[in-house]
C-alpha cells in the first residue's frame, strides 16, 4: 500500500513527501532501456513449427500469446551495444493458460552477422513460477569481446516442441546493468525516480544506492539526497515537522537519518542511534538526549516536532522525548545524514510539514503505515 494513496494520513501543511512504495512516487531506479525494438516490431515464427501460434497485439510494448500445436517466438537484434559488458534482459510475462514454459534465447552478435550463443534459460532460472498475475522474468549476461549486439528471443518453451499454452507479454527492456530495474520507454533520469508528491522540490538521486530489486538504500558511507527545502527556517516563528520510516542495516556505528546543518559543525538537528542500546537518538545544536536511544535494525517512525523553542521526538506513534533549545535556523536539510554519520539502511518515507503536528496526527500518521512495516 502506498501512502500517496491513503485516505488516513495527515496532508494539511504537508509540504514534501516521497514514498518508495507509491508506484506514483517511485518511479523507479535511473537506468536507461537499450531495446529500441517494441514487442508489434519483433519478428515471429513457430520455432521449427509447421504453424504459428496467434499473437494478438494489445498495445506496442504488450502482446497476446495462444500456442495450440506451435511455439510462438518473438525475435529483434539490439544494436550499439559494448563489448564485454554486463546487461540484464527482462519481460514481463503473465500466465493465462497451461504450466509456463517461457524462456530466453539470448545469442551474441556483431551488426546483424552471428557469433554464438550466449544462453538458452529454462524457466525457472528467469523468474517465473506457475502461478497467476504479473511476474517479471530477467537474466544477466556478459557481451562477448568481439560482439557489439545481441539477439533476443522470447518463446513459448524449448525449440521444436509443440505447446498449448496462452500467456501475455510485456515491456521488454535491456539495461547495462547486473539487475533489472522498473521499465523505461527510453531513459529514466536522476531527478525522474523518485518525484515528490506535494510537486514542492526535485529529488536528485545522484548520491543514493540501489539494491538487486532496484529499490533505494543508503550505503552509510557517502548516500544522500539535500531536499533544498527549509533553508533559513527558525522554528521559534515557523514551526516545522520531520517525519520518516527509517530501518537499519546495522547496530554499528554512529549513523543519522537526517541532519539539518545550522551553520556550523555542532549546529545542527539530527536523529540517528548511537553504537551502543543507550545512545542518543536525537540531538540539537549537538547537545544529545537525555533519554535512552534506538538501536536495532526494525522499522520505526519517527517524527520531530520543532516548535517554538521545543523540540519533541516521537517513534511508533508514542511520545519519546522533549528538548528546549534557545535558537535554531536550518541551513540544509540532508535526508540519511552527513559527514561520517551516514545512514545505513532504508529510508522508504520521508514528509516535511509547514506546521506542528499534534500528538494525535502523528499517531494517525504511524497508524496508516503500521501495517506494512509490521
Amino acid at each position: 500500500m502506498g501512502l500517496a494513496h491513503s485516505p488516513k494520513i495527515v496532508t494539511d501543511g504537508l509540504s514534501f513527501m516521497y514514498d518508495t512504495g507509491s508506484g506514483k512516487s517511485y518511479k523507479g531506479e535511473p537506468t536507461t532501456n537499450l531495446n529500441t525494438f517494441t514487442l508489434s516490431d519483433s519478428g515471429t515464427d513457430g520455432s521449427g513449427q509447421s504453424s504459428v501460434g496467434t499473437r494478438t497485439v494489445i498495445s506496442d510494448n504488450y502482446v497476446r500469446i495462444v500456442d495450440a500445436a506451435s511455439n510462438t517466438r518473438q525475435t529483434h537484434v539490439i544494436t550499439g551495444l559494448t563489448a564485454s559488458t554486463t546487461y540484464t534482459l527482462s519481460i514481463m510475462y503473465k500466465k493465462l493458460t497451461g504450466a509456463p514454459t517461457f524462456r530466453f534465447q539470448i545469442q551474441d552478435y556483431s551488426g546483424s552477422s552471428y557469433l554464438r550463443t550466449i544462453k538458452f534459460t529454462n524457466t525457472s532460472e528467469i523468474g517465473i513460477q506457475d502461478k497467476e498475475g504479473w511476474q517479471l522474468a530477467s537474466w544477466t549476461f556478459t557481451l562477448g569481446s568481439d560482439a557489439n549486439a545481441v539477439r533476443v528471443w522470447y518463446q513459448d518453451g524449448a525449440d521444436y516442441t509443440t505447446y498449448t499454452h496462452s500467456f501475455e507479454l510485456q515491456n521488454p527492456q535491456l539495461e547495462a546493468k547486473s539487475h533489472a530495474t522498473q521499465f523505461v520507454n527510453g531513459t529514466r533520469s536522476v531527478t525522474e525516480g523518485l518525484l515528490d508528491l506535494t510537486n514542492n522540490a526535485t529529488i536528485n538521486l545522484s548520491n543514493v544506492s540501489f539494491d538487486s530489486n532496484a529499490q533505494m538504500v543508503l550505503d552509510g558511507t557517502d548516500d544522500t539526497i539535500n531536499t533544498g527545502l527549509f533553508s533559513g527556517r527558525n522554528p521559534a516563528t515557523d514551526p516545522f515537522t520531520i517525519e520518516a520510516v527509517v530501518k537499519s542495516n546495522t547496530t554499528s556505528g554512529n549513523r543519522m537519518w537526517v541532519d539539518a546543518t545550522n551553520n556550523g559543525t555542532n549546529q545542527r538537528l539530527y536523529c540517528a542511534y548511537a553504537a551502543t542500546g543507550t545512545g542518543n537518538p536525537m540531538g540539537i545544536q549537538g547537545s544529545g538526549w537525555s533519554s535512552s536511544g534506538v538501536n536495532d535494525t526494525d522499522y520505526h517512525h519517527y517524527v520531530i516536532v520543532m516548535d517554538g523553542s521545543v523540540a519533541r521526538l516521537y517513534n511508533n506513534g508514542e511520545a519519546h522525548s522533549t528538548k528546549n533549545y534557545t535558537s535554531y535556523q536550518i541551513q540544509a536539510l540532508n535526508i540519511g545524514g552527513r559527514n561520517t554519520y551516514r545512514w545505513f539502511g532504508d529510508i522508504p518515507i520521508f514528509k516535511l510539514y509547514d506546521r506542528a503536528l499534534t500528538a494525535d496526527e502523528v499517531l494517525q500518521n504511524y497508524n496508516a503505515t503500521k501495517s506494512r512495516f509490521s
